[in-house]
Parts: structure tokens; sequence; C-alpha cells
């Protein structure tokens, strides 16, 4: 077993390596990836005696293995690479870190805090949530764990790290991991075969889908299931179309409510969406039947030899959920422009501590180094990791720090959406989505039964009063 401080001298001789998927990503198999253990005692640390000074969290390099569970969104194959990317660490580090993964996180972790039993560390797609735990005392600070900010700032990102930055002027969100959202699926050889070209405007999509309709062909998929988190698949079509229609300013007013969610823009973006959604026999199943679909199956029909559609809106972490083998069957474009506007939006995982233990501080901070970012990107760490990588194949994690290397990655693909969010975090213009920055009660709530309700006929006008009378009060 290596101490830290011996670790952290290898890595500073190893040469540079560089890597990041949805609120509630998993697939269908079972719920928990690893049972959560409770460990017994203080784990990692010797006991302090009343003459000794304890151990300051800012200086964790004396801190042996660390032991102790993870909370996380992430099941089946993609909590798999979590369970993977722990196995490396534990083994590297000497620690015994387990993970225990949720298809109803936000729920669950809500009863876990409140009912006195928070995990230690928990990585969280709602930073919308994040100042709630903190305002009532449940998480530890970035800078009593002795994190740099502006450090984090230069390498994660300014707008990422704001999130976790709560009214008493501490941060308490770590970025982690982002997923790329502004991207739609497609069928390349179909697009070939029927003469398509990848529109650069939403009017071009539009244009699209009425000719894929008119060719006898089924031009989309959509999937808005997502066990207690049904709806939010839908609320990315809002948000890029919101981007891109009034720009990151009205965006951001918007999330924060300063744009009331039933004004005149917001209706606007409904409706712009029901100019595809709606569009007669543009859906594969019929739009009333797309809430009961998971998000993980959506993409499945595309990969048929006659494709039941020919696109799919949804994050860069879909391909997790491709058909072992067929992943070169399909490609993506970015989401079209609006009025010559266009938009980066994704979401992200975010590191939270509930527990001041300097060892789950040094853990966390060696999770965010792009050493541990590039095992955690792919299967095998591509060329540039010298642990190796998660293990589970066809799992590649996005980039959360701007110098994770590219040749982390083994599929070109993801080569290519990584160095999208990476220069985006490196430039600062990575917008996150904007459902999981509102109130619970309305991001993890309101927003996503206003998508199934629309998508099962109730009107626009209708839907966004709803979302706009459930916002918390100041």
């Amino acid at each position: 077993m290596r101490t830290r401080t011996a670790r952290l001298m290898a890595f500073t001789a190893a040469a540079a390596l560089v890597v990041a998927a949805c609120g509630d990503d998993g697939d269908d198999t079972d719920d928990t990836v690893v049972p959560i253990e409770e460990p017994a005692g203080d784990p990692g640390d010797e006991p302090v005696r009343p003459d000794e000074p304890e151990v300051p969290l800012d200086e964790p390099d004396d801190i042996d293995g660390a032991s102790f569970s993870l909370f996380g969104a992430p099941t089946g194959v993609e909590g798999q690479a979590v369970t993977g990317f722990l196995g490396v660490y534990n083994d590297e580090t000497g620690s015994e870190i387990t993970y225990e993964g949720s298809d109803s996180f936000e729920e669950q972790l809500r009863i876990r805090v409140d009912g006195g039993n928070a995990p230690a560390a928990a990585f969280t797609p709602q930073p919308g949530s994040i100042c709630e735990f903190a305002d009532s005392g449940d998480l530890v600070s970035l800078e009593t764990m002795g994190f740099d900010i502006d450090e984090m700032n230069e390498n994660h990102g300014e707008f990422w790290m704001s999130l976790g930055r709560c009214d008493d002027g501490q941060h308490y969100g770590i970025p982690w991991f982002p997923n790329y959202k502004s991207i739609v699926w497609y069928r390349p050889d179909v697009f070939e075969a029927q003469g398509y070209q990848v529109p650069e405007t939403y009017e071009g999509l539009i244009e699209l889908t009425d000719q894929a309709v008119a060719d006898g062909l089924t031009p989309w998929c959509f999937g808005f299931g997502s066990e207690a988190a049904t709806g939010w698949p839908g609320t990315d079509w809002i948000e890029d179309i919101m981007l891109r229609l009034h720009g990151p300013e009205v965006y951001s007013a918007w999330y924060q409510n300063e744009l009331p969610f039933d004004s005149p823009e917001v209706l606007e973006a409904f409706e712009t969406f029901g100019e595809i959604f709606f569009a007669d026999g543009a859906v594969l199943g019929g739009t009333a039947n797309v809430a009961a679909i998971d998000f993980r199956d959506s993409p499945l029909p595309m990969f048929d030899e006659e494709p039941g559609c020919l696109m799919l809106k949804q994050g860069s972490f879909i391909a997790n959920f491709f058909p072992e083998g067929d992943e070169d069957l399909v490609s993506f474009f970015p989401f079209p422009t609006i009025g010559g506007q266009g938009g980066a939006m994704g979401g992200g995982d975010t590191l939270i501590v509930f527990d001041d233990d300097p060892a789950v501080a040094a853990a966390v901070k060696d999770w965010i180094t792009p050493e541990w970012q590039c095992v955690l990107a792919s299967p095998g760490g591509g060329t540039a990791s010298t642990l190796g990588g998660h293990g589970v194949p066809g799992v590649e994690r996005l980039p959360g720090h701007k110098d994770v290397s590219l040749d982390c990655y083994e599929t070109e693909l993801s080569r290519i959406q990584a160095e999208a969010v990476r220069d985006a975090i490196a430039s600062n213009t990575f917008v996150f989505d904007a459902s999981d920055l509102m109130p619970p009660a309305v991001g993890q709530g309101t927003f996503w039964t206003a998508m199934i309700d629309w998508s099962r006929g109730t009107p626009a006008e209708t839907v966004i009063e709803q979302v706009q009378g459930s916002w918390p009060a100041e």
C-alpha cells in the first residue's frame, strides 16, 4: 500500500494526463451498483491524542487510504464504470471506498440527509440543490477542505464553480465530469442515401423533419422516461431553444426566475419545439407515448437494419447505451442555430461532501485531477493513462478539467466531444442545463412533469403557468 505522499510524488513524475454524462443516467439493470457500507470509526487516520494537533484539511498528503461510501445517480453500465474507477483508486491508494447508485438519486439523497444518514460524499447532476444542503449546514465547504478556489476556477471554469457558491460566500460544489447536450445523433448512411444535408439552422431541421415524413420515414425518436425523474429529456429541448432564441443573458435570468417561467419567451420556446414534436408522423410511437419510453432505450430504433427513426437529441452520455459493436452506425451534429445564434449547453456531475473527515477531502481532490479523470474517461484510459481505465466497455466520460488529454479516449466521437467540452471549460463558455440550476421543486419537479403533460396534449400556456406557480417564494 502506498502512502498518499509517495503516490503524489509518483504523479508529479508522470506525464500530464487529461478527462466527463445526466442526471439519472443509468440503464434498466439493478438500481443499486454497490451496497453502501457504513465504515466504523474514523477510517484512514491515526487517533488524535489530546496533546497532538489535528491534521488540517488543507494538508491531506500524509493521510493513508480512505474508507467511505460515495452516492450517485448512475446505475447499470455507467454505475459499473464508477465502481471500476473506484476499484483502480482503491488498489492504488489502499482505500476502501464503495459506490451506491440510484435511479431515484435526488429523492433518496434528500431522504438520507433528512434522516441523518447522509453519505460521506455524493455527486449530483442537480447543482440547484447544492445550496439547500449547504444552508442547512449539511455540507463541508471547499474552503474548509483546503481547495484553492482560484486554481479551481481556472481548471474547471468559473461558471461551473459559481453554481456551488452559496449565500455565505463559500463554495460547496466540486466539478467532476460534464456531459454535452447541444447535439443531435443521426444515421449518416440514411442521410447519404436520401440526399439529406445536415441542417445548420432550426428552420432547416424543421424542413428535414417534413421531408423525411414525406419520404415515408420517421425522423425522430424520443424517450422522456427515467423512473422518478421522468420528463427531464424534454427539458433539454426547451433549454437549447431558449438559449438560441433569447441568448445567454435571458437564459440566466430564466433559471433564476428573474424572467418568469410563464413569460412569452418561454411560451415561444415550447411552441418552437412543438413545430417538430407535434408534426404529423414525426415521432416514433406518437407523442402521447414518449413519457413511457425510457430515455436509455430511445436510441435503439436508430440501430435497426431499417432504422425506426433517423435522429435523436440526447446528451453525449447516451452513447453508453448504444448496442455494442454498432456504435459506428451513428454520428452527431451540433444542435442548429436559431436566428444565427448557437450555444453550448450541457449538464454534469458535481461532487459534494457531507463528512468533514480529511481522508474524504483528500480522495475528492485526487478524483478531479487530470490523472484520475483519465482513468475515469474510458475503459482502458486510452494511450495516456499509466493506471489504465475503469474497465467497462463502451463507457466514456467527458473531461471536467481543462487539461485532460484527448488521448485518454478510445473512440473518435468521444475525442471530438471531449475537445469541445474541454475548450468550452477553458474559455468559460460552457452553459449548464437550466433545470439543474432551478430550485429542486421546479427543476427536479414541476418542469419535468410539465414536459410529460405537454407531450400528452396539455396546452403549453397551462403547463408554464403551473411551473411558475410552483416556484418557491423568496
